[in-house]
């Protein structure tokens, strides 16, 4: 909610101004030259400002395409003092996977992708100051197809515009000691005449100011907790491996069902013998039951436990009650899909007593055969689908395992008292930070306008 609460006022800031938006548009073509260089050169303050007053202080930035500035306001006063803007901002343009600068994009056509970079430029006794960035900006819809983000939303897509934001985190990375936060936002679209509205861009550390740093003396709890979190991953991944190689066996034994019916079509001399393969192939199926119920079993338990653990859910959800959840949650889907598979194999042994019942049937057998073989070909084709699915799952989980929950384990082993160090260090440096410009203010945000192209 706060995110998006937060790209709406970067877009409603560049929508809909006030007075110092007013100011940029004002003098945005006369005051081009003050300064022409990229957003603040490297530097390394060590400022700690005065907090005696409940001023909030905006900036507001003029830039050229690429993001080097030209103009900085104050409120709607243009500032040519010396203090330099504690972030840097740059857009870089490419077509066709060739890097281009923003005015030879102008009207042409292809593959385009533009990155906003977001870096800080001051810092606090050995750490950046952090700074949250997020920028918004608007597609003409008539222009440009296939649109995709990274690190950000399309908010919105009607028949005029795509209306997209998008975020990062300049300085956290460096200040954490971590590489998976973002600090860039990437949008790639094809385009039959390139343009680009004004796009704006708001830097703030209000929020990363106010984190409440007392939770992390809790450092005994986390690490358990991610432990209880990797045995529980351990759990889910093995029951995946167990349902996908009991649906292996399941499609096995259907595979063999049908090629049992296809003999049943040629006719009732080989009836005998067809019917013979029909339950012989049923049984092999009713023998797998017991893995694949097993399996699906292991995987609701698992889901129904990661999801009570997780505390995202405002209830303890249950086999009765997980419909409660929304029909696009993972949980959700996860329960249906291995009641699904428990419900299978009942089918299946239904089916192996049928079978029975079916040998006992040969003259009635030649006319439904055709049918029986059509209804088996379907089934197969299902369990198919069924099988691939469990083989991605599997695939997904181990992936998750491996990409995002050892590396999760292993940072709580070796690097979790670092980084609780360096966090509280990060929002000390955020709340250092209140004011531009000599200012007497109690927090500043800057907002960044570059032009159309």
């Amino acid at each position: 909610m706060k995110k998006q609460i937060l790209v709406s006022s970067i877009i409603a800031a560049g929508i809909l101004g006030g007075t110092g938006l007013m100011a940029i548009n004002n003098h945005a073509n006369a005051e081009e030259t003050i300064t022409n260089t990229p957003i603040a050169a490297n530097t390394d303050l060590v400022v700690a400002k005065p907090i005696n007053t409940t001023k909030n202080e905006t900036v507001y930035v003029i830039t050229d395409e690429s993001g080097s500035t030209k103009t900085r306001f104050i409120g709607s006063t243009i500032y040519n003092g010396a203090e330099e803007l504690p972030f840097s901002f740059t857009a870089t343009y490419y077509l066709n996977g060739q890097e281009i600068s923003g005015k030879d994009l102008k009207g042409k056509s292809g593959h385009v992708k533009i990155v906003y970079h977001y870096d800080s430029t001051a810092t606090y006794q050995g750490k950046k100051i952090p700074f949250l960035a997020i920028t918004g900006i608007t597609l003409d819809h008539d222009k440009f197809s296939g649109v995709k983000v990274s690190s950000g939303k399309i908010i919105s897509e009607s028949s005029d515009n795509y209306i997209i934001a998008g975020y990062g985190l300049a300085g956290v990375n460096q200040d954490l000691g971590t590489d998976f936060l973002p600090d860039s936002f990437t949008v790639e679209a094809d385009t039959t005449n390139f343009s680009l509205d004004n796009t704006y861009t708001i830097f703030t550390n209000d929020i990363l100011a106010d984190l409440d740093t007392s939770k992390l003396n809790r450092l005994d709890e986390l690490t358990s907790s991610v432990y209880q979190l990797e045995d529980g991953i351990n759990k889910l991944v093995n029951g995946a491996s167990d349902l996908s190689n009991g649906l292996a066996s399941a499609l096995d034994g259907t595979k063999q069902l049908y090629e049992g019916s296809k003999i049943l079509v040629d006719g009732a001399k080989d009836a005998t013998t067809g019917s013979k393969q029909l339950t012989e192939g049923l049984n092999t199926l009713v023998e797998n039951n017991v893995v694949l119920q097993g399996g699906a079993n292991t995987l609701i338990d698992n889901a129904i436990a990661q999801a009570n653990a997780s505390g995202l859910i405002p209830f303890t959800v249950t086999r009765e009650n997980f419909q409660l959840l929304p029909e696009d949650n993972q949980v959700r889907k996860t329960i249906e899909f291995g009641l699904g598979i428990i419900a299978y194999t009942n089918g299946v042994a239904e089916a192996a007593t049928g079978s029975e019942v079916l040998s006992t049937g040969l003259a009635k057998l030649s006319a439904g055969a055709t049918t029986i073989s059509n209804g088996l070909g379907s089934l197969v084709e299902g369990q198919t689908k069924l099988y691939e699915g469990s083989v991605t799952l599997k695939d997904g989980l181990t992936t998750f395992k491996t990409s995002g929950i050892d590396k999760l384990v292993n940072f709580a082993s070796k690097d979790l008292a670092n980084f609780t160090r360096n966090a509280r260090a990060t929002v000390n440096a955020a709340g250092s930070y209140r004011s531009f410009g000599g200012v007497d203010a109690n927090s500043v945000k800057f907002i960044v306008k570059t032009p159309s192209i």
